[in-house]
């Protein structure tokens, strides 16, 4: 791979998986573009926005990095004006989207007791991308519908059609089949597995509305996930 031969990247110099994985994304930042991109294709300056504080030279850095090393690759989005350049996750960065969806849940669980949700960006595609996962691999493949999370201010929408996965940002142009609201710390819990998902719905912290179908296929999909 071409990255041999960046004698400026430090590595551990050890012959073990979990090394040479850390030599490829351990660098800050790393990880969180790894997270934007496991929602779908982004342009550059989208990372830019979702990535507040990384810093342009930086980003691109990475960026170069990723597309070297075989985690992301960029192509031309012929539905966009101009033919824009959008990133995606190659075939081994998604197999690494879905290896750091436990981390995530370890951090919640772990690391978050003490976070202000007033203070820290939060973006319902976050949590969109991880749960998005989890369909791929357990859902319902014979399931067409539009999850519209509401997560504080921040909203995002899942849509599942003919087998596919999509998480978008915002709100979907027509209302979704079923409409999730929760705040943030209660996601967060529920995530790290500090309250039960029956007891968030039981007490009013989170609240579903909508086709009861497409509601009950989103709460098993949940409830596995929560279950490992």
């Amino acid at each position: 791979m071409s990255r041999l031969a960046d004698v400026s990247r430090r590595t551990y110099g050890q012959f073990c998986g979990l090394a040479h994985a850390l030599d490829v994304v351990g660098e800050r930042w790393t990880l969180l573009i790894v997270r934007e991109l496991a929602s779908g294709p982004k342009r550059y300056t989208e990372l830019a926005d979702a990535l507040a504080g990384i810093g342009t030279s930086l980003l691109a850095t990475r960026m170069r990095q990723l597309e070297s090393d075989g985690v992301v690759q960029r192509r031309l989005a012929l539905d966009q004006p101009g033919s824009t350049v959008v990133y995606e996750l190659s075939s081994a960065g998604r197999e690494l989207a879905s290896a750091i969806v436990p981390l995530a849940v370890w951090g919640a669980r772990h690391q978050m007791s003490d976070a202000d949700a007033c203070e820290e960006t939060f973006r319902a595609e976050w949590l969109l991308s991880y749960l998005a996962a989890d369909i791929r691999r357990d859902g319902p493949h014979d399931l067409d519908a539009v999850y519209e999370f509401h997560i504080d201010d921040s909203v995002a929408h899942l849509r599942l059609h003919d087998g596919a996965v999509t998480v978008i940002p915002g709100p979907p142009p027509t209302p979704g089949d079923v409409t999730v609201r929760a705040s943030a710390p209660t996601v967060a819990a529920i995530v790290g597995r500090n309250i039960a998902l029956s007891d968030a719905v039981a007490d009013g912290r989170l609240e579903t509305s909508g086709d009861p179908t497409a509601i009950a296929a989103l709460v098993t999909v949940i409830e596995r996930h929560l279950a490992r």
